[in-house]
């Protein structure tokens, strides 16, 4: 039965609900029948007994003084059959003088023999007694039992009609109205195989209308969650955080394939183990801290510890945790462990501090060999340069005094004062390659154009131009001695090396993209770049140089060259304004 459809079984209860009914009422129809077919019999058993009575009663003398009852037999045989009873003479030796005949109504047919003991009354004979016999009347209850049976028959055709009529029109109503049944099973069914955008058409019908519209609010929210989950999936799978969920008790239940890539463990070899599985010695106890944290449902965020992975190297990293928490009873019950690789971090890290500690190292070492510079700059000045200058003043004044009477003597003396003044002239060239003193009186702006200028004078095969834009002075003596050496080394270089007949240098004080305030080195050659591997060594040198005292003041080197196409060196300095604090150049 349960394997039946819901039309069917519907129908099979209407069936049993009518069959009860016809037999309820068959029931009451037979019992009704035999009350019935026992009064007519009843009632024409006393009409048939009455009228032999009284034909008896009436003919007594004429019966008595007979032989044999004739007058009785007479009457008898005329009147035939009365009603439904069966009329018998006897003598009075109880011999059969007369029965009536058979009767002819409906004669040859019969009610069915179950029909006949279902509705016959239990009668008895009637028996009148004569002087010389007797009269029995025997009711037949035949000829009513089959009118009973012939009008019941035409009752059983018209249920059996109506029976038939009303389970076809039930079972098309049934397969009319549960026709959405199908549908929602079939919906039921793609959702079943993981089709969650399944949704049903409105129904006619208020109430499948509203399963099809509760149906439709179900699919919606398991595709949304689905969805969701699928999103959650992707994020766990497809993170470079390694995520790790385990119980109260420390135990892995899962295992990202970022965790795996991480310590080395597959999943089949790493879920159901204790976490302390992937701590160093000694941060054993760490792992039952985070878990008391989160049961109190506090969050851990980017703790930096150590794990260990499966072969045996330590990692470095960054620990998140979160609570995991039991929908439906709000009770935490794990915890949602999170780690990133932070070793190259770390390394970056310090990498960074060691490159700040050479930073600072070179800014020491340059602003230490700019005080040697200016020192020996100033010995040469004051010392060798006066000396000179007086070597030069002894022999201007031999040459003066013996100009006349020591020809011989004039000129060694007239050589002195030249071989002094070409001296004078070296010793300031050197002193200004020392240290341009002008920077000390003049600024960075007329320094620059004087050491172009006197370069020009010295190379007028190039053109060399020189661009100043902006504040460029009051940047401090570190900026300025950064920048016109660099000016320095560069022309230097586009000198010895680079063959060109053109150089431009744009010295300028912009704010960057960043919102800085810098000052910007661009020197441009046309000359023939850096064409073959011996030029560049030529000129490393010197390179380094000017990259370490712009990578001193936190700034920006770089050197774009092709062969055939010069050289482009450019240098972004922060500059720092006296009392700014600004993390570039020291002040002057």
């Amino acid at each position: 039965m349960r394997n039946l459809s819901l039309r069917f079984r519907i129908n099979v209860v209407i069936t049993l609900v009518i069959v009860a009914f016809v037999i309820a009422t068959g029931n009451l129809l037979i019992e009704e029948t035999r009350r019935s077919i026992r009064e007519e019999m009843e009632a024409g058993t006393r009409i048939t007994a009455q009228l032999l009575e009284t034909v008896i009663v009436n003919t007594r003398p004429n019966i008595q003084d007979a032989p044999h009852n004739q007058v009785l037999l007479s009457f008898l045989q005329r009147v035939g059959r009365v009603r439904a009873n069966e009329i018998r003479l006897y003598d009075e030796n109880e011999k059969l003088l007369y029965t009536s005949p058979p009767p002819v109504y409906k004669r040859g047919r019969w009610a069915p023999q179950w029909f006949t003991g279902l509705v016959r009354p239990k009668l008895s004979d009637y028996r009148l007694n004569l002087s010389n016999g007797s009269v029995v009347i025997t009711p037949d209850p035949s000829r009513s039992v089959l009118d009973a049976w012939d009008d019941l028959k035409q009752f059983f055709w018209l249920i059996l009609g109506f029976f038939v009529l009303v389970n076809v029109i039930v079972f098309w109503l049934l397969g009319r109205s549960l026709r959405p049944v199908g549908k929602i099973l079939g919906g039921l069914s793609l959702m079943e195989k993981g089709r969650f955008e399944t949704r049903l058409p409105m129904f006619g019908s208020p109430e499948f209308d509203s399963i099809g519209q509760v149906f439709n609010r179900m699919a919606q929210t398991l595709e949304e969650s689905l969805a969701e989950n699928r999103r959650l999936a992707l994020v766990a799978t497809q993170s470079s955080d390694a995520i790790i969920i385990h119980d109260l008790e420390g135990r892995i239940s899962f295992w990202n394939p970022a965790a795996e890539r991480m310590f080395g463990y597959r999943v089949e070899d790493i879920v159901g183990r204790s976490a302390t599985l992937l701590t160093t010695p000694d941060r054993q106890g760490e792992l039952q801290e985070n878990l008391d944290t989160v049961k109190r449902r506090v969050l851990i965020e980017m703790i930096e510890t150590q794990r260990v992975s499966k072969d045996g190297r330590v990692v470095d990293v960054a620990l998140s945790a979160a609570p995991l928490v039991d929908p439906v009873s709000d009770e935490v019950i794990g915890e949602i462990c999170s780690m990133r690789d932070i070793t190259e971090h770390k390394l970056a890290q310090q990498a960074e501090l060691e490159l700040e500690q050479n930073r600072q190292l070179t800014h020491a070492i340059q602003s230490r060999l700019e005080e040697e510079r200016r020192s020996i700059a100033r010995e040469l000045h004051d010392e060798l340069g006066q000396c000179v200058t007086a070597i030069k003043t002894i022999g201007t004044a031999i040459a003066n005094r013996t100009q006349d009477s020591s020809p011989d003597v004039h000129a060694n003396a007239l050589t002195i004062v030249s071989v002094a003044s070409h001296i004078y002239d070296v010793v300031h060239g050197i002193i200004r390659q020392l240290r341009p003193t002008a920077l000390d009186h003049l600024g960075l702006s007329e320094t620059l154009k004087d050491f172009v200028s006197a370069w020009r004078d010295r190379h007028p095969e190039i053109v060399c131009e020189l661009q100043l834009d902006g504040a460029i002075e009051g940047m401090g003596e570190t900026i300025n001695i950064t920048v016109y050496r660099i000016v320095q080394e560069c022309l230097t270089n586009v000198a010895r090396h680079a063959a060109a007949t053109r150089s431009d240098i744009h010295v300028t004080r912009i704010n960057d993209s960043r919102h800085r305030d810098v000052v910007k080195v661009a020197v441009h050659d046309n000359g023939k770049g850096f064409a073959q591997r011996r030029e560049r060594e030529a000129t490393r040198f010197g390179l380094i140089g000017m990259r370490e005292r712009v990578q001193a003041l936190n700034g920006e080197f770089n050197i774009d060259s092709r062969p055939g196409e010069g050289v482009t060196v450019t240098a972004v300095i922060p500059v720092r304004i006296p009392g700014s604090g600004y993390p570039g150049a020291a002040t002057g």
